[in-house]
């Protein structure tokens, strides 16, 4: 027997949400050990991003990173010119990710939240950058992801 009520479109979410793991002890974990040979543990951009600058698809503009992880393409971005902000639900990940940061004497705005949960205008950003978050995400909660990059994305802004 169901024990949530349902009501609405959001409450059949959490329903979904509260079958899954729960995602921040799983990641927190994940980014304790920083000499893993994952590859995006590097500290160096990812290189789509690179090259979106370097053939001048992208410029410098206010930017959002969805699941920055340890901070590799935040840095980059802020390094382009960019005001960043990077949004990732690990503790352990945003901690790094601060660290690399201080140490490229950069400044981006590190958030440590569940993307669903982020507070922001509308039509804010002129680029909205996934690297590893998308494929993360619950099938049931994808909608609403590209829902958050629609809010997100001015006019003519760009998602990569």
């Amino acid at each position: 027997m169901l024990k949530e009520t349902i009501l609405d479109y959001e409450d059949v979410l959490k329903m979904l949400d509260s079958l899954m793991r729960e995602p921040t002890q799983f990641w927190d974990k994940f980014y304790l050990d920083r000499e893993k040979g994952i590859p995006f543990f590097v500290n160096s951009p990812d290189e789509n991003l690179v090259g979106y600058f370097k053939n001048n698809l992208l410029k410098s503009g206010k930017a959002l990173e969805l699941g920055c992880g340890p901070g590799r393409n935040a840095i980059f971005l802020a390094e382009k010119g960019c005001t960043v902000d990077a949004v990732d639900l690990s503790h352990e990940t945003i901690k790094w990710a601060r660290e690399r940061a201080i140490e490229r004497d950069v400044n981006v705005n590190f958030i440590k939240a569940n993307i669903f949960d982020l507070e922001m205008d509308e039509e804010v950003y002129d680029i909205v950058y996934d690297s590893g978050c998308f494929h993360h995400i619950a099938p049931h909660r994808r909608i609403s992801y590209l829902n958050l990059v629609k809010k997100a994305l001015k006019p003519n802004g760009f998602f990569a």
